[in-house]
């Protein structure tokens, strides 16, 4: 089951119809210090990764933190952008862009392991074709919510289905600016967290937690039931901390 999983994957990564050219590579980061960590982003790795997307091997590169809380297990989110055709193709070393000694970066990869913890990594494909915007939305907002989804096993076309279906634009009355739809890459099972993820995008916290002020209704006996299809692992509430399309 897992390797036609895997050559259905690689099927519709291939195919130009659906318009996959981005990959997503995020590492989850738990730091010790996050202060001391904010103060690493800004002053070495920023500059970095804002330089390897000028010069074409990045898309985009940004880093989120985790908002009000405390209990998950990472504290920032760091995401690279990947045109899935210059994967992975980058000849000069990073920090050499910078203009930065082996020694150097060396120095910096010690004193920033020293206060932070790499907990995890996930590659993720574009499942929307692109962010499904609210009218007049043509930024990244300053808030996501990531959901985390595991999909059943031999549901995963009708759930896909589904979701881009039913998130097909947004109203013009929404919180919500706007939502993400993407595939996870490379590890499949039941004892995977999850296999899809959906981003809802908020301009501030405040719209967000305004976005849950509404009135409970009762499921209706015929409405639609998500959990046929999936289940929802994990929400975690991220806040922009800095980007390189700012």
């Amino acid at each position: 089951m897992k390797k036609l999983l895997l050559i259905c994957l690689l099927l519709f990564i291939a195919s130009p119809a659906i318009g996959q050219t981005k990959l997503y590579d995020s590492v989850f980061i738990n730091a010790k210090d996050p202060v001391a960590y904010d103060e690493f982003i800004k002053e070495h790795y920023a500059k970095i990764h804002k330089e390897r997307v000028k010069r074409g091997y990045l898309l985009q590169w940004d880093v989120w933190k985790v908002v009000d809380t405390p209990q998950e297990d990472f504290t920032h989110m760091v995401t690279y952008i990947y045109d899935i055709e210059k994967y992975p193709n980058q000849g000069t070393k990073a920090y050499e862009m910078v203009g930065m000694s082996q020694h150097q970066w060396l120095t910096i990869q010690e004193k920033v392991n020293s206060i932070r913890d790499r907990i995890g990594q996930a590659k993720w494909s574009d499942l929307g074709n692109g962010m499904v915007r609210k009218k007049g939305m043509d930024y990244l907002p300053n808030i996501m919510v990531l959901n985390m989804i595991h999909a059943k096993e031999g549901s995963w076309g009708t759930y896909e289905k589904e979701e881009l279906k039913r998130t097909a634009k947004i109203p013009a009355n929404s919180a919500r600016v706007g939502w993400s739809f993407h595939r996870r890459i490379g590890e499949y099972g039941d004892d995977i967290l999850f296999t899809h993820l959906t981003i809802d995008w908020f301009d501030s916290y405040k719209s967000y937690l305004q976005n849950w002020y509404f009135e409970a209704q009762d499921r209706q006996e015929n409405d639609f039931d998500w959990n046929e299809l999936r289940q929802l692992k994990k929400m975690v509430v991220l806040e922009k901390f800095i980007s390189s399309t700012d």
